[in-house]
């Protein structure tokens, strides 16, 4: 029976609250025969619209009914359309949904109890503190736990007969810069309510730093509190009071959910999950012994983690600045294969890099409008891949797959799936394994950024390189024929002439070709048709000899140099060619089509004066056919 896999799906910027949900589901998930895999990216609002759509972009790669089941973390991904998209395509698909945060018609909701630890903590500013004046910084306007908190907020100070309007609301849109302009605007203003209550302790943190600039401090000041006890709360100075939603409590609470919905069992829906007011400094309470014996530690506890966090961001820049220096797929390709095949202590023993087929086009179009809108390619090219501590040598696999060389044999994985995408346009994907640490810790968002900002900047590089390969490119190609031009064959003649001093070549052909009565169908038809008598006359040579480069070295010459097979069947050529010219010149085509071209084949072949001699005497013998050419055809012979 085939392990069963179940698809999360999550936007990182809340890495505690991500993190320690996805432990607890670990809890629950780590005694069953299943595989999680989570599609991860760090949209937010505060980045470009282009930027969004290429991390949220990652959601787009999984085809679900490759899978079992489906947990949306809702509340860290609610960007317009993508929750009922989402939800969309797993009933589509067959499986069971679970939305965690926000409830969505067609699936089992998981939610917080917002108001039952926001209720108490607002009750304890107002009975406690006395607290009478109250702001509410909330997240974005349509985000339900920010409305639910901030209608809390709203009802317990109705209830004890405060004030409180759309005036005590102020919209941080979950941004830190926006947060920190409305703690400035505040102090400018010199007046300051008797609390701010945020909708998370990072808008927290964010306002009393910003106060602390401005001479202003909590809570002597002004109280402050915050919302979802990170575990920085209780060492920041002052320590944060907070509300507690136990995120690992429900990530087990959603895992068991799921486990249940796949074994059949019915379940409650909605699922509604408490949340506990904890005081700390910031509203002028103590700090408990527990949290301020960790915050005497910081120190040693940083300065460990700094030294693995140091090594990694060395090595991650040490990539990025490898990046930097590509100017083609190919080379990005290989650097970033000999970079982590050389070190990857911080990629870990299960990694991988995929590139999906359309970032060719992306990485090398010249059109800088050029938009990809299309779901993921159905093959992956794999540009690095160790598994179980071993690199694997595999150079595609089935979209569906998304981890190359995985077998149910293989212990249960925890697969982290993030997008490799230059603004837009999608590139390809990673894939980390087991990496709570590395969520916590934002090094997997670190790594993330770099790699996805050095594909912007190779971005550059590699279309550079290919406008400048392409405009080199057209300077070689003779305008009217769209054959290589004079150039081009004198770089060519030098490159043979040096590969025959080298000793690396020893045998090549020239055919050179001289085309017939162009003077007379110009004066005859006009130059236009003398155009596509040329024209038509290069058909002819380039249709015969389509496996060699063909260069019009002259207004109505022509020459070939045959390599390889070519040369091995240069005989056999040359009466293909004379048999089509003999063939249209008994026709009855037009006048331009009618073409008659005189030809001269001669070899180098180790021997005589160099490939100078050679060309020489395929021009003497050309003037030889055109003599013959012109005897059988006197008519034409004085206007060739």
């Amino acid at each position: 029976m085939a392990r069963k896999k179940i698809a999360l799906f999550s936007a990182g910027w809340a890495s505690n609250i991500l993190a320690q949900f996805l432990r607890g589901i670990h809890d629950e998930f780590s005694s069953l025969d299943l595989d999680t895999y989570l599609f991860l990216c760090y949209a937010t609002y505060g980045q470009s619209e282009s930027e969004r759509s290429g991390e949220l972009k990652i959601f787009k790669l999984p085809d679900l009914k490759d899978y079992d089941g489906a947990i949306i973390i809702s509340n860290l991904c609610d960007f317009p359309g993508v929750l009922d998209d989402l939800v969309s395509r797993c009933n589509a698909a067959g499986i069971p949904v679970i939305s965690h945060g926000i409830p969505r018609d067609n699936a089992v909701n998981i939610i917080m109890d917002n108001d039952s630890g926001m209720n108490d903590l607002t009750e304890h500013l107002i009975t406690v503190h006395g607290v009478k004046d109250i702001v509410f910084i909330a997240g974005t306007a349509d985000n339900s736990d920010s409305a639910e908190r901030l209608e809390s907020v709203r009802n317990t100070a109705l209830k004890h007969g405060l004030s409180f309007t759309d005036e005590n609301v102020v919209y941080s849109n979950w941004e830190f810069q926006k947060a920190a302009e409305i703690a400035r605007d505040f102090a400018r203003k010199g007046r300051l309510p008797d609390a701010f209550i945020c909708a998370n302790d990072e808008i927290a943190m964010v306002m009393i730093t910003t106060f602390e600039d401005y001479g202003i401090s909590v809570p002597k000041d002004v109280i402050i509190t915050g919302f979802d006890n990170l575990p920085e709360t209780s060492i920041f100075y002052p320590s944060i009071s907070s509300v507690e939603p136990d995120s690992r409590l429900h990530g087990r609470i959603c895992a068991r959910t799921m486990a249940d919905l796949l074994n059949g069992r019915s379940t409650d829906n909605p699922i509604k999950l408490p949340s506990r007011f904890i005081s700390r400094e910031s509203c002028g309470c103590t700090l408990c012994p527990e949290s301020a014996l960790r915050r005497l530690r910081v120190a040693t506890d940083d300065f460990k983690n700094n030294r693995k966090k140091d090594r990694g961001n060395w090595h991650i820049f040490g990539l990025e600045r490898m990046m930097l220096k590509c100017e083609s797929v190919n080379e990005l390709r290989k650097t970033l294969s000999d970079s982590l095949s050389q070190e990857h202590f911080f990629e870990g023993d299960d990694f991988h890099i995929l590139f999906d087929a359309c970032a060719y086009k992306t990485l090398t179009s010249y059109d800088l409008d050029y938009e990809d809108d299309s779901d993921y390619s159905d093959r992956q090219d794999v540009i690095f891949s160790i598994r179980n501590g071993s690199i694997q040598n595999i150079r595609y696999v089935e979209s569906s797959q998304i981890v190359p060389g995985i077998s149910d044999t293989d212990p249960c994985h925890m697969y982290v799936i993030l997008p490799v995408h230059e603004g837009p346009h999608k590139i390809g994907f990673v894939v980390f394994s087991d990496c709570y640490d590395g969520i916590d810790s934002k090094e997997v968002m670190l790594f993330m950024e770099k790699i996805n900002s050095s594909m912007v900047h190779s971005k550059k590089s590699i279309y550079l390189k290919a406008v400048n390969e392409y405009v080199r490119e057209m300077s070689n190609i003779d305008s009217l024929t769209s054959v290589k031009n004079r150039s081009a064959y004198e770089a060519r003649l030098d490159e043979i002439k040096k590969r025959i001093a080298e000793g690396s070549l020893s045998e090549a052909g020239i055919v050179l070709f001289d085309v017939n009565n162009l003077k007379r169908i110009n004066d005859e038809l006009g130059h236009y048709k003398g155009d596509e008598y040329l024209k038509n006359a290069c058909h002819l040579i380039c249709a015969t000899y389509k496996n060699s480069p063909v260069y019009r070295i002259g207004g109505d010459e022509f020459i070939v140099i045959l390599e390889g097979h070519p040369y091995e069947a240069r005989t056999q050529l040359m009466e293909a060619f004379v048999n089509k010219m003999d063939k249209i010149e008994r026709s009855d085509a037009a006048p331009e089509e009618k073409v008659s071209i005189a030809y001269g084949m001669a070899v180098y072949n180790g021997a005589g004066d160099g490939i100078e001699a050679v060309v020489k005497r395929a021009d003497e013998l050309m003037y030889e056919t055109k003599k013959r050419m012109k005897a059988k055809n006197p008519v034409s012979s004085e206007n060739s």
